[in-house]
């Protein structure tokens, strides 16, 4: 986020270089855009305590479809939103990996739900892979886009009453512990 700090370093800046209009322009632009980005993320985080939207993700097996509304009646789910083309994606679904070995709570599940890409492709890649987590698929982004995000990796926690308890874009060394300490407390 741009504070009015920044905005008058830069202003001062181009009135040292004399820079033109055209500059002016595209900073008010930028500033406008990264204004309206922190809005959004501001909302995200606002998404911890409300109702998760009802969702369906398709079996990457072919096996038809998950439904938010069967398993939370008894489960917590713990959504990973990735996509095999991004690096922090997939550091994501390793640690994931991690955690679910090393907490062993019956009480959660957890689900990839990969983004953007076809089944086809994604059967070779997780031939080449060992995944213990069943992976789903959001072929369109429509799930990711109901929980307003466009970010991957998405983590989401999502407890048996239908709350969403913890939600981080993006991957953080440091946010790990806090996803294991969260996840740790489900019941």
């Amino acid at each position: 986020m741009i504070s009015l700090m920044h905005l008058g370093k830069f202003l001062r800046i181009m009135t040292i270089y004399k820079s033109n209009r055209f500059n002016y322009f595209f900073f008010f632009y930028f500033f406008i855009i990264c204004q309206s980005n922190a809005n959004i993320t501001k909302n995200n985080i606002e998404l911890i305590g409300s109702d998760a939207p009802p969702f369906s993700l398709q079996n990457i097996d072919g096996s038809g479809f998950i439904y938010s509304r069967d398993i939370l009646k008894d489960h917590s789910i713990v959504l990973v939103f990735f996509s095999s083309k991004n690096n922090q994606s997939l550091k994501t679904v390793s640690d994931l990996h991690q955690i679910k070995a090393g907490i062993k709570n019956t009480n959660i599940k957890y689900y990839l739900v990969n983004i953007f890409e076809s089944k086809e492709f994604l059967e070779s890649f997780v031939n080449k892979k060992v995944y213990t987590i069943p992976l789903v698929m959001d072929q369109y982004g429509i799930a990711l886009e109901m929980f307003n995000s466009d970010v991957v990796p998405l983590t989401i926690v999502i407890n048996k009453g239908g709350k969403i308890s913890y939600y981080k874009e993006g991957y953080s060394d440091s946010e790990l512990l806090n996803l294991i300490t969260h996840i740790r407390s489900i019941e």
